[in-house]
């Protein structure tokens, strides 16, 4: 099979996979969406990601060997996601300090600021 073959495929494939957890998530109720949120945002990223990248073709072909590739790539990208989550954090948490660009997009609190700080106008 052509690897054209093989992303159109994985594609149905995947809209298939999504489409049914649409109708399970349809069918939970607010509390349950809340608790689920997290495993919902990452089939979404999951799909997007599979159905507009182009990866190897035996990724593609390993994939397709799966009932529900969606749900087999989201599990591992949760796990992954967990694993390195401290890390990942310490970055963002660097790159906020580091850079102070989220001081002028949004609100600061007058009680923590320091006062020997610049207290320069926040642009919108």
């Amino acid at each position: 099979m052509n690897e054209k073959d093989l992303k159109k495929q994985l594609r149905e494939k995947l809209d298939a996979n999504y489409n049914a957890f649409v109708r399970e998530w349809l069918g939970l109720d607010p509390a349950e969406l809340i608790e689920r949120a997290e495993e919902i945002a990452a089939t979404r990223l999951v799909r997007k990601e599979l159905k507009n990248g182009g990866y190897k073709a035996d990724y593609l072909e390993y994939l397709l060997r799966f009932q529900n590739p969606l749900e087999v790539v989201r599990d591992q990208w949760l796990n992954g996601q967990g694993t390195a989550l401290d890390e990942d954090m310490e970055h963002v948490l660097w790159k906020l300090a580091d850079t102070r660009n989220a001081e002028q997009d949004y609100e600061l609190d007058e009680a923590f600021l320091d006062p020997e700080q610049d207290r320069r106008v926040q642009m919108c």
